[in-house]
Parts: structure tokens; sequence; C-alpha cells
């Protein structure tokens, strides 16, 4: 059995113009990513970014403890589901990011508000009940992903993989290898911590099981604060 190791990037820039770059902790959290990785001798011929500008960055501050050995390949199916159209659908009001922006930066409690709105909006999205308002459906989504992972596997022909991804995807191929229904697999989702690592293990086959979840103590031993989850 090989492994594909699913890492979700590091904190994102919550609250900035640009969400998709990594604010410091998030490049820090990449770096502990690659010193876990380097810790576990992990040798991955396969190493995979999304297109995604977090996804990258994430990938190259682990690369600076642990060296591959290949260069990363870009996979777009791993990309993240477009948070602003879920939302956007759910509630027209914040089709325009900046009033959306403004009404957060009001909020007492900005994440705690935006996590309440954005699960909400998530799953009206799941449901399966509005699929022709989005630009890309849950079913699409998740199809989307399942397709990168066995493209991936299929090139990776039984070596080992690293993925440099969102918490959608990862979320989306747990709840594959799990069977689980929509409503279990988004509650897992919310418990996926920024620079995370999620291990599956696959054969030539086809066989494909999850051999961990959310691994998160290389975050944990260098601080509370690296674990975050926005």
């Amino acid at each position: 059995m090989a492994a594909v190791y699913l890492v979700r990037h590091g904190q994102a820039g919550f609250g900035k113009a640009n969400y998709d770059q990594l604010s410091d902790t998030g490049h820090l959290q990449g770096e502990l990513v690659g010193k876990s990785l380097a810790l576990r001798s992990v040798d991955a011929p396969h190493v995979i970014h999304g297109a995604m500008q977090r996804h990258r960055e994430t990938q190259q501050a682990a690369q600076k403890h642990w060296q591959s050995g290949t260069v990363a390949a870009e996979m777009a199916g791993f990309n993240e589901f477009d948070s602003d159209d879920v939302i956007a659908c759910a509630y027209p009001e914040f089709s325009d990011k900046a009033v959306l922006g403004a009404w957060v930066m009001a909020q007492p409690n900005r994440r705690k508000a935006f996590q309440e709105l954005f699960a909400n909006a998530v799953q009206r999205w799941t449901s399966g009940e509005h699929d022709s308002d989005y630009l890309e459906s849950w079913g699409h989504f998740t199809g989307r992903v399942r397709d990168a992972l066995q493209q991936l596997m299929v090139r990776a022909d039984g070596q080992d993989a690293v993925v440099f991804t969102s918490g959608g995807p990862i979320t989306a191929i747990a709840q594959y290898c799990l069977n689980l229904t929509d409503d279990k697999a988004f509650d897992m989702n919310w418990t996926l911590l920024n620079g995370g690592i999620t291990q599956l293990l696959y054969s030539r086959s086809g066989r494909l099981s999850l051999a961990s979840f959310n691994e998160q103590q290389h975050l944990a031993q260098a601080g509370k604060h690296f674990l975050t989850y926005r």
C-alpha cells in the first residue's frame, strides 16, 4: 500500500483584501508541515498543489525543511470550492464582497459571526435543493475532487504522494472513504486545522482507505497559537 498525504493549507488572509495569501502564521504552519514530513521520512516522488496561491505558498514553506527531490505539479482539481459564490447564493445581499467585508468588520465577534453565516450557506449548498443556483454544485465539486484523486493515484502508480490543498477537498475525500452523509462530512470539515495532515492508503488495484485524519501534533507541539481553523 502506498500513501497520499493531504495537507490543508496554512492560515490564509482572513479579513484581508486577498484572502488567498498566507498570513505570517500560515507560512510558519507550512514550515511545521515540512518538518513533520521530514521527521517521518516521507519520500514522495509526487508533490501536488492546487492552483490557489495559499496551496503553493504552503508547499513552498514546507519544502524549506522537507526535500522531496521532485518539482511540484499543479492540479486544479484539488482547488477549494468557490466560497464567495456559496455565500452569495444564500445571501444575495452579500454578493458584493465589500458589503460582506463591511458587515463582518462591524460584528463584535468577527470570526464567530462569519462562521455562523458560512455554515448556513454551506448547509444550503450541500442540501442539493438549489443546485442550479451555483457555479459548481456540491455534487459536481465532490465529483471533481474524486476525479483528481483518481488521476493522481494512476499517475503515482503505487508511489507515495503529497497534496497541498484545502479543507473542502479533504472533506470530500474523507466522505468518500467513509461513506458519510453530507451533514456528517461537514461535521468533520469544521474540525480541520490549518496545516493539518490527513493520510490515505491506496493500492494499484484501486483500494482506498483513510489512515488518519487532521493530524495536528506538529502544530500543537510548536504552540497553541498554531492551532487555527480559518
